[in-house]
């Protein structure tokens, strides 16, 4: 007979480290879990997280576990990453899903991001807090692991992400990571933000919109919470990304002020074959794209 595989803990039990979590029981996975928020460890010891209890959660969290991984905020990794290196056994595999992966970017010591590794699940929500989390969120998604990760590191993270569901794994350094995340995430929530905003100054109902408005400005949701600390993460990519789409907008405004329909038939075209090669929604069937969230 196989032996058990051994408890996985989970330090933040917001969305992304809810939905692990999810995903893991569903698998007859052991989960430790931890949080500062009192209703998300409520709600998810309901759910069959095992939550740290006692004046030491992070020690008890480690003991016996396979891999630790780390789903709190953005601004406060460097720190919970510190005081679980304080008590985590050398053999315990540690993994973040920050949306940046950088040292700078993360503020982390040397010698604590020499031993924790990137796993960055492109999938989320504009909700936050173990009440936003499911088990199939990850389900079809793509990980961003950091391609220093050794072959045990490696194996133990791929096992982890394709057990709650993800489909591919990419190995990358954390500078392209990085530099791939202010065009896929960070660019699509500014821009989202920066429309609702821009309907919402025209005074726009939010009642008076469709499926397109509310479809586009979906990100605009989410909670300000770690955007700040993410944006100056990667703050020249960012403004490359910006810049890059300001003049494609310039473009359309003189594509329209010129009734060019040929150009604008380029833009078009080239626009809806990238979104077809995603595979997401097509029109009229009403879905959304995923964005990539921290928790």
């Amino acid at each position: 007979m196989k032996a058990p595989r051994r408890p996985v803990a989970i330090v933040g039990l917001g969305c992304i480290g809810g939905s692990l979590a999810r995903a893991l029981i569903a698998q007859g996975i052991e989960v430790r879990g931890w949080s500062t928020s009192g209703s998300d460890r409520q709600r998810a010891a309901a759910a069959g997280v095992s939550v740290a209890e006692g004046d030491a959660p992070l020690a008890a969290l480690c003991l016996g576990a396979t891999s630790v991984v780390l789903a709190v905020p953005f601004p406060h990794l460097a720190g919970v990453a510190r005081a679980l290196l304080a008590v985590a056994p050398p053999q315990v595999r540690i993994f973040h899903v920050g949306g940046l992966q950088q040292r700078a970017a993360l503020g982390m010591e040397e010698i604590a991001w020499a031993r924790i590794i990137g796993t960055h699940p492109l999938a989320g929500s504009h909700d936050t807090g173990f009440e936003a989390s499911r088990a199939d969120l990850f389900v079809g998604s793509t990980v961003c692991i950091e391609a220093r990760a050794d072959l045990r590191g490696r194996r133990t993270a791929e096992w982890l992400w394709r057990t709650a569901g993800a489909q591919r794994v990419d190995y990358q350094a954390a500078e392209e990571h990085d530099r791939l995340m202010a065009w896929v995430s960070h660019l699509p929530q500014l821009t989202a933000t920066a429309l609702a905003y821009t309907l919402a100054a025209a005074g726009i109902d939010p009642a008076e919109t469709g499926s397109g408005a509310r479809d586009t400005t979906r990100l605009a949701a989410t909670p300000l919470g770690a955007w700040p600390a993410l944006l100056r993460g990667a703050p020249a990519e960012i403004d490359v990304a910006l810049s890059r789409l300001e003049r494609t907008l310039s473009d359309l405004r003189a594509v329209l002020s010129a009734e060019d329909d040929d150009r604008l038939a380029t833009v078009w075209e080239r626009a809806a074959a990238w979104r077809r090669q995603t595979g997401g929604s097509g029109p009229g069937d009403g879905g959304t794209g995923g964005g990539a969230r921290r928790a």
